[in-house]
């Protein structure tokens, strides 16, 4: 009994439980991440290029169907101006959220198996693929905007070095069991089969996911006197500069790292011929860093700001880019855990700053716009991103760069311009620092 209560009193259960209408809110992102990460690592990412791979697409059109949800984020913009006339956006929610999931992940999946001919098949993937992110455009800013209440400042980097840590273990974890029977049926007549069977696995945790999503209590939303315009998405966050340049910052970082993005996979599995486990071991080693490293990332973080953390993390990711264009198929059983384990330490303060991005310089009223502002320049800047690294390929299919006698491909240079945006970006901020640091709070 004790025990019991001195768990219940331990700063974690303060954060998440299910008394307190604010620890529920948090307890259930957090079960939402988690759901998240495993959905994502169960039907993205290396499962899912194997799919389209399973499904007659070659790396071009990978490539594309990669980049689409980025240009159906633009839709977002039509976001603010549909929710912000809704007092109460629980059900509208998840009826967005719902048409999402059962496309994405339901249609997409059983498409081919209605669908023989190549070209129909991929136009098809096109439309399903564009139509699910369109509708999770309109909606998806929607949630943020609502549960952003229960992640007020004060808890926010405990709340996210926490979040990071769980879901990050429950992700890995899900992937790493999923890649074991993978692999183990890799060769077989069923090595297809288990691909489809985790999209339907995926789709079962979405639909919990959508219930958990709507148990947190609905606030009021904070609205200023002006009715909602479509131009309010863009003219509002120009008029807060901090704001708008804390987005500058996000849409070139973001830009950089999704350039080699749409291919990497593809490169890694077909080129270089990684097995699934190889990789999920390898990720399944990051929440371990979390646990180890958070507390030093947080003093850091304490002690520099967020901005500092982010840049200094950024900043050190460049040279590990520059070693992972390295990796060939002769090297990569030593080359790819040196590159990854480093670069799971540095994320572990980077990814934590960056997620905070949104919320730094974050106005108190009409915080739709904002968010799908957000969300618009993150969209843009990784599509822009993927089609520049898509198009780099398709245009230099068989390039190769020599540099002290190694040969580079397509995919390998575009790792070089990952490690040029990670030099860039985080400079920017450092010489933008007195203009990025948020106002002091007026008593």
């Amino acid at each position: 009994m004790k025990l019991l209560k001195r768990l219940r009193s331990a700063h974690f259960f303060t954060l998440f439980n299910f008394h307190d209408e604010y620890a529920k809110g948090r307890s259930c992102l957090l079960l939402h991440n988690a759901l998240l990460n495993a959905i994502s690592w169960l039907s993205t990412g290396l499962f899912y290029t194997s799919f389209l791979m399973a499904n007659g697409i070659n790396i071009v059109n990978i490539g594309i169907l990669t980049f689409l949800p980025y240009i159906a984020s633009c839709f977002s913009i039509f976001s603010p101006s549909i929710l912000e006339r809704f007092a109460r956006r629980r059900w509208i929610l998840a009826g967005g959220r719902l048409a999402y999931d059962l496309i994405i992940l339901l249609g997409i999946t059983i498409m081919p198996l209605l669908v023989s001919d190549p070209t129909t098949k991929m136009v098809l993937f096109v439309v399903l693929t564009f139509t699910a992110n369109i509708i999770n455009a309109l909606f998806s800013s929607g949630y943020m905007v609502w549960h952003v209440n229960f992640i007020p400042e004060s808890v926010r980097a405990e709340f996210f070095s926490i979040n990071t840590t769980v879901t990050s273990f429950i992700g890995c974890g899900a992937a790493l069991l999923s890649s074991v029977v993978a692999d183990a049926l890799a060769g077989s007549a069923y090595e297809d089969t288990v691909i489809v069977i985790f999209r339907y696995v995926a789709l079962a945790l979405a639909m919990l996911d959508l219930v958990i999503l709507s148990l947190p209590k609905e606030y009021p939303y904070k609205k200023s006197k002006e009715l909602p315009r479509l131009r309010h998405i863009v003219t509002k966050p120009f008029r807060h500069k901090k704001f708008a340049l804390t987005m500058a910052m996000v849409f070139a970082w973001t830009f950089f790292i999704n350039v080699p993005m749409s291919s990497l996979n593809y490169y890694l599995i077909n080129d270089v011929g990684v097995t699934y486990s190889f990789i999920y071991i390898i990720n399944m080693f990051y929440p371990f860093f979390l646990l180890i490293f958070m507390p030093v990332w947080k003093k850091f973080l304490n002690r520099k700001g967020w901005f500092i953390t982010f840049a200094v993390g950024g900043l050190l990711h460049c040279p590990t880019n520059l070693l992972y264009s390295c990796v060939t198929a002769a090297n990569y059983s030593w080359l790819i855990p040196i590159v990854r384990l480093t670069q799971h330490f540095l994320g572990v303060g980077t990814n934590v700053a960056y997620a905070n991005m949104l919320y730094i310089n974050l106005p108190d009223s009409d915080q739709t716009n904002y968010v799908a502002f957000h969300t618009l320049v993150v969209n843009i800047a990784s599509f822009l991103g993927m089609m520049a690294g898509t198009g780099f390929v398709a245009a230099n299919p068989d390039i190769l760069v020599r540099v002290f006698g190694t040969g580079f491909t397509n995919v390998q240079i575009l790792l070089w311009v990952e490690a040029l945006g990670e030099l860039l970006v985080p400079l920017a901020v450092l010489k933008l620092l007195p203009q990025l640091t948020p106002d002091p709070v007026q008593a």
